[in-house]
């Protein structure tokens, strides 16, 4: 979902509406009150309203998170149907996830975005130097987000806003780990053992003083190696 004042910045009418598989299934007529996108006509006249909270970007269209047939089986033929709708019980959530993304729903754009990259840079710290192929998707994320995190963050361009969007959209599911229902932690973190293990691995290692003629020198600690 977007906040109202980015939906406001960037839906306006006439823009195609489509589905979480890309296809359009309406058009904006207009933003209506603070949460509901007022739909153009269909082929029989008649007016249908979706919530913002469907949206989940904008760029030259709206996209909304569900299918097509499954958007036009739950839109509304007025605002209050839809508030009924909204206020009707909904079924059990899913697993959870370690997804600020989803998680942040509703909140300003720009706190939504600082969060996802705080998540961003934690997972990374924990990515071994050596997994270049782990590290490489999550270090250009960043490194996308950063070029976007600049000027006044308290009036965001629509451009940079849609940015943005997409940004948070694209990249939610990255290094996203499952929730550990008994703790509340992400599962499958490494432990303390496994960390140092890791940085052992990626720390270089000293070569072992060797004598030309016997090979490897051995001998007390205090002694030394002598010609």
């Amino acid at each position: 979902m977007i906040d109202l004042n980015t939906a406001q910045a960037l839906i306006h009418e006439n823009m195609p509406v489509v589905c979480s598989q890309n296809g359009q299934f309406a058009v904006v007529d207009h933003l209506e009150g603070k949460a509901v996108i007022k739909l153009n006509k269909d082929d029989s006249g008649q007016h249908h309203y979706i919530p913002l909270t469907w949206v989940t970007s904008v760029d030259d269209k709206v996209h909304v998170d569900r299918s097509g047939d499954e958007a036009m089986k739950a839109w509304a033929t007025s605002p209050d149907e839809l508030a009924e709708l909204d206020a009707a019980p909904t079924s059990p959530p899913p697993s959870p996830t370690v997804n600020s993304v989803d998680a942040t729903m509703g909140q300003p754009l720009v706190e939504r975005v600082l969060t996802r990259k705080a998540e961003l840079e934690a997972a990374l710290a924990l990515v071994p130097e050596t997994d270049v192929r782990s590290r490489e998707p999550i270090e250009l994320a960043l490194s996308t987000i950063a070029g976007l995190l600049t000027g006044d963050l308290k009036k965001v361009p629509a451009v940079v806003a849609s940015d943005m969007n997409q940004w948070l959209e694209r990249h939610k599911h990255l290094a996203e780990r499952a929730v550990d229902p008994t703790t509340g932690a992400p599962a499958g973190l490494p432990d303390e053992a496994q960390l140092q293990a890791r940085q052992a691995q990626a720390e270089p290692t000293t070569p072992p003083l060797t004598d030309a003629v016997t090979g490897p020198w051995v001998g007390k600690p205090s002694e030394t190696p002598t010609a």
